[in-house]
């Protein structure tokens, strides 16, 4: 009777016992049920973070641009810093420290082969020049020819004449110098319509680079570039090589580990750096991280360099002084 009574005991136990793991598992699986679309929402919701890769503990918090500040720019310009906040809204701190020059409402915008041509030359005049040696050196060269820069046509007959070519010399240019002048001269004055045509292409930046650097001598890549970004008013150019560029971009990695981590993990092909300083107060990236920085950006690199210019800079007064040089009708500075 006694045995009878512990083995009804146990029966019922493990009955019970069977009853509670069903009931356990059927609990979790409404829990799991009801966690489920959380849990997709937080993966999806890190996923896209990770994908952005700019949201980085380190990065200053971002501001809201007035409407006010934006209607002096472009719209071209609206929309493509628009597009550079959304990837990442950090950047702002460094757009309202003051308009951008390039990109306002206001200012002069000329299309004839004159301008580009005045722009090319002055990149010429101004290489390895600070701002003001390069101001004082054009403003004898174009008072040479009553206060305004010369026409390629003029220039080209000109500078072949020894008297006229000794005067152009006097002015602060070297020979050599003088021999870019020539060259630049020479290839407007012989392919009017076809620089032109180039000129008003769409989608040929790289075109245009290549036409520029094997015809006239003196205009590097980096020249090209910069006259595609306020010549040509091309909104997807971009310079690794530019020392301002580089100090940002390094700048701008210390401020997102984060993202030079996936930078640095996804590379496929290392490109050293050109650039070689002396200073060790900031890292100079390997060319191939600084480009995969800015396709990030893409297509608004050129409103992404100039962002990044100002973030290089400690000193925001002259950055916002030589911006305004370099993007002037009328001045050619030597670069930020």
């Amino acid at each position: 009777m006694t045995r009878r009574l512990r083995s009804s005991t146990k029966s019922e136990r493990d009955a019970a016992l069977l009853k509670s793991e069903v009931d356990t598992e059927a609990a979790s699986a409404v829990i799991e049920a009801m966690v489920e679309p959380v849990k997709k929402k937080a993966k999806i919701k890190k996923e896209n973070s990770d994908a952005d890769g700019v949201a980085d503990s380190k990065a200053p918090e971002p501001i809201e641009i007035p409407q006010d500040f934006l209607d002096k720019h472009v719209d071209e310009f609206k929309v493509g810093l628009k597009e550079i906040l959304e990837v990442d809204p950090t950047l702002s701190q460094y757009v309202l420290i003051k308009e951008f020059p390039l990109f306002l409402k206001d200012r002069p915008r000329a299309d004839d082969l004159h301008d580009k041509f005045t722009r090319l030359a002055s990149a010429i005049i101004s290489q390895q020049l600070s701002n003001s040696a390069a101001r004082s050196i054009r403003e004898k060269f174009i008072n040479l020819y009553d206060g305004h820069f010369p026409d390629y046509k003029v220039l080209k007959v000109d500078i072949k004449i020894p008297s006229k070519h000794e005067q152009i010399f006097k002015c602060g240019l070297s020979r050599k110098k003088c021999e870019y002048l020539e060259s630049l001269a020479n290839y407007f004055a012989d392919n009017e319509e076809y620089i032109r045509t180039l000129f008003q292409g769409k989608g040929n930046d790289q075109k245009i680079m290549d036409e520029l650097v094997s015809n006239v001598k003196g205009i590097g890549p980096w020249s090209a570039k910069m006259f595609l970004m306020t010549g040509l008013y091309r909104m997807d150019v971009f310079a690794p090589d530019d020392v301002g560029i580089a100090r940002g971009c390094a700048k701008y990695l210390s401020q997102h580990p984060d993202t030079l981590k996936k930078l640095m993990k996804n590379r496929r092909e290392i490109k050293k750096s050109k650039i070689k300083h002396k200073k060790l107060n900031w890292k100079v990236y390997d060319e191939d991280i600084v480009d995969s920085l800015a396709l990030l950006f893409s297509p608004n690199r050129t409103i992404f360099s100039f962002i990044i210019w100002r973030m290089a800079s400690t000193d925001i007064d002259a950055i916002i002084k030589t911006e305004t040089d370099f993007t002037s009708s009328r001045g050619g500075g030597s670069g930020l």
